[in-house]
């Protein structure tokens, strides 16, 4: 694969854009391995959450997005890059350092700080909660932020339950900054996926999304 793309002198512009998590966690990674292949490829980078990056895509601001989320529109082409878990947590030094799982009821009750409106994540999170007959209006939500690092700042600083990406707190896990909390009733698994305008044409974009989809295994 790799000799195979190497053998093209590529070159130009490549505005891409991404929703957060992928934009903070996933994509740095796959964009130092590209331009070290591809040295004459210039990328750019818009970050937003999965609205704004469909907004964009739609008004020709970039050629290629990354979005999160369950929510597709029939005028875009998705092509998926990789799976993604969403995970409840706390910090180890709030007053539900010790919970070890929620019941929908229980999690209706706790103070939650979650992402803004128009976030893949919370719109994923919100999808799985309707399945029971839950709505945001039903939930403590004291706060919603823009960015998972704001989330997690929060966090750290309050007695209050998240539902983020596992990509995003991974370290912290490990570090014993966050704990997961136990969600039974609920599942969140979601796409990580590339959205193009239909009918694009084989170019630049598509070299990145085959590049990434083999990167990707290795990150």
């Amino acid at each position: 694969f790799a000799m195979n793309m190497t053998r093209g002198k590529y070159s130009g512009e490549l505005k891409i854009g991404a929703s957060t998590t992928i934009a903070q966690y996933i994509l740095p990674m796959i964009l130092a391995r590209f331009i070290s292949k591809f040295s004459l490829v210039k990328i750019s980078l818009f970050n937003g959450n999965s609205n704004d990056i469909e907004n964009a895509l739609m008004n020709h601001k970039i050629d290629l997005g990354l979005v999160e989320g369950d929510k597709r529109l029939n005028n875009l082409k998705y092509t998926h890059l990789v799976d993604d878990e969403l995970i409840a947590i706390t910090s180890t030094h709030s007053v539900y350092k010790n919970t070890e799982e929620l019941s929908i009821e229980e999690l209706k009750k706790v103070p939650l700080v979650l992402r803004e409106n128009g976030s893949g994540t919370l719109s994923v999170f919100l999808s799985a909660l309707e399945k029971h007959g839950v709505k945001i209006n039903d939930l403590n939500l004291v706060m919603q932020l823009g960015s998972s690092e704001s989330i997690k700042m929060f966090l750290e600083n309050s007695d209050t339950v998240s539902v983020v990406s596992f990509r995003c707190v991974s370290k912290e896990l490990r570090q014993g900054i966050f704990k997961v909390i136990e969600l039974p009733q609920i599942e969140m698994n979601r796409k990580l996926d590339f959205v193009q305008l239909q009918g694009e044409e084989e170019n630049l974009s598509s070299v990145f999304m085959q590049f990434a989809i083999h990167e990707i295994k290795d990150i």
